[in-house]
């Protein structure tokens, strides 16, 4: 059974090292072209297997699509974070099924940041779906959908750490039920209404707002993390996030004010509540703890953060 992958992130790196390794038989791999750190360590490991890369970005180009179809018979598709739309011209190809992984419990959360907004929005449970890829973004038939629980102090890294675990668990049997029967899997078609999606992530939501609650503060800075601070700004630089906890301290200061320094860092004040800042980002200059945040930056009671 010849598999052809689609895939640009970690995800399918995960994913063709453990096809490698179980010995199945990758007839492709189907990219973008670009430096990205992932794509270039899943060209390695896809170069070493002796496995072909096709590089594109316009995925739709007739051009394109002949050469895969030229080179490529795959009996299965299957598809780990892919940026472009796939036209049905080129998912055909796969003479048995055409399938996509999205993480997230859809169809909730379409979109290209299904990790991010779960953990944004306070939700406490996600998931992963396995569904027949269709002419629209994460709207076709689901194969396969595991529930995961989001863990209160869970990054977005750490959640796609456990996502990677889950997704081999569940494409194996799929596989494998494809490579015993050659029929494809059974699937459920997708409820119908406006869910809540999953947008690309713009620079007014890297931005904390202090007079947002705790945890909605905090829930921000869990999503971004690892891939970026949560920011704000301090004496007109972009001051970054990366881990803050709250703490008891009453306050009748405005939202964003320094209202404690501590030995930990600076204490500031939202909504409903107060913010320990335990580890910052200084503009792009360097990571740092929130005491040596105080220290460096020279930060004295009663600043305030924020526009």
């Amino acid at each position: 059974m010849k598999i052809l992958l689609f895939g640009i992130t970690d995800f399918c790196t995960n994913i063709l090292d453990k096809l490698i390794r179980d010995k199945y038989e990758v007839c492709g791999i189907i990219c973008n072209q670009s430096n990205n750190i992932d794509i270039q360590e899943m060209k390695q490991i896809a170069t070493m297997a002796k496995i072909p890369v096709f590089e594109c970005n316009k995925v739709k180009d007739p051009a394109f699509i002949d050469k895969v179809k030229q080179a490529c018979q795959p009996d299965v598709i299957c598809v780990f974070t892919f940026d472009q739309l796939i036209p049905r011209a080129l998912y055909s190809l796969a003479k048995v099924a055409a399938i996509n992984l999205h993480p997230s419990l859809l169809p909730l959360y379409r979109g290209c940041h299904p990790y991010f907004w779960p953990i944004a929005n306070g939700e406490k449970e996600t998931g992963l779906t396995f569904h027949y890829l269709a002419e629209e973004f994460d709207t076709g038939d689901i194969v396969a959908q595991e529930k995961m629980k989001i863990e209160p102090l869970e990054t977005s890294g750490m959640l796609i750490e456990r996502q990677k675990i889950l997704s081999w668990q569940m494409l194996r049997p799929i596989l494998d039920g494809i490579k015993n029967t050659g029929q494809a899997p059974k699937a459920t078609v997708q409820a119908a209404g406006d869910f809540i999606k999953a947008p690309k992530v713009g620079l007014k939501d890297y931005f904390i707002d202090w007079h947002w609650p705790n945890k909605k503060i905090l829930d921000r800075i869990r999503a971004l993390n690892p891939f970026s601070a949560a920011f704000t700004i301090y004496k007109g630089l972009n001051v970054g996030i990366y881990q803050a906890e709250p703490v008891a301290l009453a306050s009748l200061a405005r939202p964003g004010t320094i209202i404690d320094l501590v030995p930990q860092g600076p204490i500031v004040k939202t909504s409903d509540g107060a913010l320990l800042l335990k580890v910052m980002l200084a503009g792009r200059k360097y990571l740092l703890s929130g005491a040596d945040f105080v220290k460096y930056e020279k930060v004295s009671l009663n600043d305030r953060l924020g526009n």
